[in-house]
């Protein structure tokens, strides 16, 4: 709850649904906080049961968003950026290097 991560902009979200990755979704990985990314990148590389819940959880969010996003409107979009979820989706896209 207590991340603020960058907004990226509907566009970047949509960009994403449809299968952009590295550079062009940047903006993405809006999380900046060095403790929470230290912290998070440690337990992937320490952790092997909570890596697997990561990347599960980050499938499983691409998959669900690509539905999500062939009807959402720009705002819904930009609500759903604001959800816990969302941010754990840019945390762990983050740590794992999916956005560049």
């Amino acid at each position: 709850d207590d991340l603020r991560p960058d907004r990226a902009r509907p566009e970047v979200w949509r960009a994403f649904a449809v299968g952009a990755r590295g550079r062009e979704v940047a903006a993405l990985g809006g999380v900046r906080d060095r403790s929470c990314l230290a912290l998070t990148y440690a337990r992937m590389r320490s952790d092997p049961g909570f890596r697997e819940a990561a990347h599960r959880f980050l499938r499983a969010y691409d998959r669900r968003f690509q539905e999500f996003e062939s009807a959402a409107s720009d705002g819904d979009i930009a609500r759903l950026a604001e959800t816990r979820s969302a941010r754990a989706f840019m945390l762990l896209g983050r740590v794992t290097g999916i956005f560049g």
